[in-house]
């Protein structure tokens, strides 16, 4: 069994595993699109500045700027300008890294980025091929020019967001992976309870119809031999019957345990069926909230008559020193709600979490399947059964039902 226990962590092991190893490989990829975004960036500036310094050399230079470009200039060795179009410096001051390198980025607040590259390589050109117009000299000359990188940040801003949304949509995917895997191992298990229930059953039904027969043997032979002794039977007839009898009602339990929940339904009165029950008890009950009805429910005659007597038979058993009290009433709109409390010695913590669990009781004489049974009888008319300690001492047991629509 202790082999048993690391198993059962080891899907959620591997789910974590998977969620950090792609957590890492998107986070990589994420950087190499950032780092590819930059790389175009960059490579469209500078086409975009190659283009100007072309037009600029023959004399064509539009009359309004490109869009995104803020401004474009040529500057000499000093700084001095050459030629200026739109928001560029007056005089620019040649950054220290330009000597080492031919270009530079440089990004600054509002979205703006200033390229600024020499042209020292580039060869003199004419303007044009007219012999006597001037040539303008780039030799020694630096490029500035000054451009909004808008669209660049939104898309750097979508790969950020992405960097963060993209682990959280990996994480609620293999939770949901590991979800179905709980979900389909508590089906696995209830599948396997299923199975050993229904083989419980047949079980049961087997045998509790093999113990009717000598039972009523039993049960005919100890009236016989209570008749022989003339109304004055010996003691061990007495606790034959007795005995014989209980095995009787544990078998009709069983055979209730196993019958179908549901059986025929019919249009009740709770108020009426409890105030028709209360003949059977030799100790008083306390009805309140009957003034409100009628609490019309759906529900089998016989079964329901079962559910009523086993909660007034468990309150009445509970050791209460005050009379059992059964409260009617409609918690919410539809439904109607019987409560059976009483001041006995009420549930034990072990009890609270196993009341309905077939065949478990703290009663000497009792079966353990009166609650099993009276939850699936009211779970099958569609209701809920409900226990809990008082404060005061003692215990309240309820059921809720939904009201019948049909006439009584």
């Amino acid at each position: 069994m202790g082999t048993m226990k690391p198993l059962k962590h080891m899907p959620w092991v591997i789910l974590f595993l998977l969620f950090a190893v792609g957590t890492v490989l998107w986070l990589l990829f994420v950087n190499e699109q950032r780092v590819h975004l930059d790389q175009v960036f960059q490579f469209q500036t500078e086409r975009v500045a190659d283009e100007l310094v072309r037009v600029t050399l023959q004399d064509q230079f539009p009359a309004t700027l490109p869009e995104d470009v803020v401004g474009f200039g040529l500057y000499g060795r000093g700084g001095a300008p050459i030629s200026r179009y739109g928001v560029v410096p007056k005089t620019l001051m040649i950054p220290p890294g330009l000597g080492r390198a031919e270009r530079i980025f440089q990004r600054l607040e509002g979205g703006q980025v200033v390229f600024v590259k020499r042209l020292d390589r580039l060869e003199d050109r004419m303007s044009s091929d007219d012999d006597n117009r001037p040539a303008h000299r780039v030799g020694g000359t630096v490029l500035y020019l000054g451009l909004k990188d808008d669209a660049f940040r939104s898309q750097v801003v979508i790969w950020t967001a992405g960097a963060v949304a993209g682990p959280l949509v990996w994480a609620a995917f293999l939770v949901f992976v590991g979800w179905l895997w709980h979900r389909s191992r508590q089906y696995q298990a209830a599948l396997n309870n299923n199975r050993e229930l229904l083989q419980f059953a047949e079980a049961a039904r087997t045998l509790s119809h093999e113990i009717k027969n000598p039972l009523a043997a039993i049960l005919l032979q100890t009236a016989l031999l209570k008749r022989s002794a003339g109304g004055d039977p010996p003691q061990e007839v007495k606790l034959i019957e007795e005995e014989a009898q209980r095995i009787n009602q544990l078998v009709s339990r069983v055979r209730d345990f196993l019958k179908d929940p549901i059986g025929q339904p019919e249009t009740h009165d709770l108020c009426l069926v409890v105030t028709a029950l209360l003949g059977r008890f030799a100790e008083p009950i306390q009805v309140s909230g009957n003034e409100q009805g009628p609490f019309r429910v759906s529900f089998d005659p016989h079964r329901l008559r079962s559910v009523l007597e086993n909660l007034l038979r468990n309150a009445i058993e509970s050791g209460s020193e005050t009379p059992t009290e059964v409260r009617l009433s409609r918690p919410k709109s539809g439904w109607n709600r019987l409560e059976v409390l009483d001041r006995g010695a009420g549930f034990t913590e072990t009890s609270l979490k196993q009341a309905s669990t077939p065949f478990f009781t703290t009663k000497t004489q009792g079966s353990g399947i009166g609650l099993s049974i009276t939850e699936s009888f009211v779970n099958a008319a569609g209701g809920s059964l409900k226990w809990e300690n008082r404060s005061e001492g003692g215990a309240r047991v309820w059921i809720d039902l939904p009201e019948s629509k049909e006439a009584s």
